[in-house]
């Protein structure tokens, strides 16, 4: 009888561990598109705000970057891979079509990031800052 317990305790608990994980890659997917569709439509101030408030208090973006997202248009947010990391992060490599405005050139962007799961906050945020959309890069 103890045995038939014990396991159905295991499974209990092995059955929420599940449920938990499958919360956060659900919460994962949503955050992804959240954040590729302001990107994609140019919604910088929404997309800065999925930035962990950390990174965006250490690293602010100054007005020549802000200015900088005003000045293109966005025609394209493509991921070209996606894993998880050993730390339970997850990376994307993202493509991202720019086009200035003033000269209508287009150029493509090539970005890594990295996105953390926040235990206390319940969602993810992106880690590793906000695209560099300059035009050296």
């Amino acid at each position: 009888m103890r045995k038939v317990t014990a396991l159905l305790i295991v499974l209990v608990l092995a059955l929420a561990g599940c449920a938990s994980e499958s919360k956060k890659s659900k919460s994962l997917d949503a955050t992804l598109y959240a954040y590729a569709g302001a990107v994609r439509w140019g919604e910088f101030e929404r997309a800065w705000g999925m930035v962990d408030p950390q990174v965006r208090k250490d690293h602010p973006l100054s007005e020549l970057e802000w200015s900088r997202f005003a000045q293109v248009q966005i025609t394209g947010y493509k991921v070209q891979s996606s894993a998880p990391s050993a730390d339970g992060d997850v990376v994307q490599f993202v493509q991202i079509g720019v086009v200035n405005r003033l000269s209508q050139a287009e150029r493509v962007v090539t970005t890594t990031e990295l996105w953390h799961w926040d235990d206390a906050a319940k969602r993810w945020w992106l880690v590793s800052g906000f695209p560099d959309i300059s035009p050296s890069h």
